[in-house]
């Protein structure tokens, strides 16, 4: 007999029709996790979210509503503290439940063929942090997000000692008067020096230079004005 996995504190809520097939689902989950399982008991499912103090599953049948009403349920539980965790399930191929793994908290996705076996297997798995998801719909996932990162630019060869003061007080919300006064230069010199540096990283304004900093410079942001 295979040993039950004990998963205290944690909670599947499964969200779908109110029948014997559901309900006999929940039992069976328990029975292979011992996880605390219950049917949501609001049609509109917005009330039980405060009942679920510990860490909760929503488990979500994919044909137990329109997409809209879906698309509300992920919206509750995208707003909820605490850790809460989604994954669908009874789920058919090329449904347009597939598409919503790109929501946050959507950490599971369960076929209409998986087996109440894979299923409990993949429950336990997702309350210890993994990712239940099919790989084709991952692939694909990657192959329409991924994209090309920019070069990185040589932050020590492109930016003098003085630019790199000068951006650093930038980023403090200095004015030129104020940065010429900190440095003990003139404005002419401090204005000199911005054209300088705002040509070399490419920014058109102060905030496009210090979100340039942020992106390759973020420890420069955090060291003091020698």
């Amino acid at each position: 007999m295979e040993r039950q996995t004990t998963l205290p504190g944690r909670r599947v809520v499964l969200f779908g029709q109110q029948n014997l097939q559901n309900s006999i689902l929940i039992g069976y989950i328990h029975q292979r996790t011992n996880v605390d399982c219950q049917l949501a008991n609001s049609p509109e499912w917005r009330s039980e979210w405060n009942q679920y103090p510990c860490k909760t599953l929503a488990l979500i049948d994919a044909e137990c509503a329109r997409p809209e009403k879906l698309y509300d349920l992920l919206d509750q539980i995208h707003e909820q503290p605490g850790e809460i965790k989604a994954a669908f399930f009874n789920t058919p191929h090329d449904h347009p439940v597939e598409r919503l793994i790109a929501w946050p908290k959507v950490n599971g996705l369960f076929y209409r063929e998986s087996s109440q076996q894979q299923l409990s297997k993949g429950i336990v798995g997702l309350f210890e942090g993994e990712y239940w998801l099919p790989r084709q719909l991952v692939g694909q996932y990657l192959d329409k997000t991924r994209h090309k990162p920019r070069k990185m630019q040589s932050t020590n060869t492109v930016l003098t000692r003085r630019e790199k003061q000068i951006l650093r007080l930038t980023a403090t919300g200095a004015t030129n008067v104020e940065i010429a006064d900190k440095l003990n230069v003139s404005m002419h010199t401090v204005k000199t020096h911005i054209y300088n540096l705002f040509k070399k990283i490419g920014a058109a304004n102060r905030i496009q230079a210090v979100n340039w900093a942020k992106e390759y410079m973020e420890e420069l942001l955090h060291e003091p004005v020698e």
